[in-house]
C-alpha cells in the first residue's frame, strides 16, 4: 500500500524512510492500544466500534454509521489507516479516512482535508446531515441519499452529483 503526503496542494509519494517511520509509529500506537486495561464496559464499546465500522464502510449506505456516530472517536492527529472513521471535532459528523496518511507529521492533514477524508450521506431523510460540498467522485451525493440544504430544507440526491441544488437543480428534489 502506498502512503503520501501533501505538500501545498501536491501529492507526493512516501520515501522508504518517511514510510518507515510511519510504520513505527503506528506499531507503537496499536502496541499501546493492545497492553492498555479495559473495562467490560469498553471491551463491549470497542467491539461494537469495530463490528460497526467494518459493516459500515463496506456499504454504500452509511444511515447506520449516522445514526450511531456518538460511538466514534473524535479526531485527532495521529496515524490513519483506509476506513477508518472520526467525527468532526467542530461538528460531530462522521468521516471516513480514503488515504492511509500521519496526520501527526502534517499539520495541514486534518478532518476537513478532503484528499484524506470524505463525509458521509445518508440514505435516509430522518438522519441528513447539512451539505458538504464534494470535491470528486469520491465524495459525491449519489441517487437515493440525503441532505440538509442552507435554508435549512431536507433535499434527496435524485441523479449522482458534485453540485448543489442550486448549481444543478434537476439532481435535486425536496424530501417529502
Amino acid at each position: 500500500m502506498d502512503l503520501y503526503r501533501i505538500e501545498n496542494g501536491v501529492k507526493f509519494k512516501l520515501t522508504d524512510d518517511e514510510l518507515k517511520n510511519v510504520n513505527q509509529k503506528k506499531q507503537e500506537y496499536e502496541y499501546q492500544e493492545r497492553i492498555r486495561p479495559r473495562t467490560e464496559h469498553e471491551g463491549l464499546l470497542a467491539l461494537a466500534k469495530l463490528f460497526l465500522t467494518e459493516k459500515i464502510t463496506e456499504s454504500e449506505d452509511k444511515t447506520l454509521g449516522i445514526q450511531c456516530m456518538a460511538l466514534f472517536e473524535p479526531w485527532k492527529r495521529g496515524i490513519y489507516s483506509v476506513g477508518d472513521v472520526r467525527t468532526d471535532p467542530k461538528t460531530g459528523y462522521p468521516y471516513e479516512c480514503i488515504t492511509a496518511h500521519d496526520s501527526a507529521s502534517n499539520p495541514d492533514w486534518t478532518i476537513e482535508n478532503r484528499t484524506l477524508w470524505k463525509p458521509w450521506h445518508s440514505r435516509s431523510a430522518d438522519y441528513a446531515l447539512p451539505w458538504v460540498q464534494p470535491t470528486g467522485a469520491h465524495d459525491m451525493y449519489k441517487d437515493g441519499e440525503y441532505m440538509i440544504w442552507t435554508d435549512k430544507k431536507v433535499y434527496k440526491c435524485i441523479l449522482d452529483t458534485n453540485f448543489s441544488p442550486t448549481e444543478y437543480s434537476q439532481a435535486w428534489e425536496a424530501a417529502a
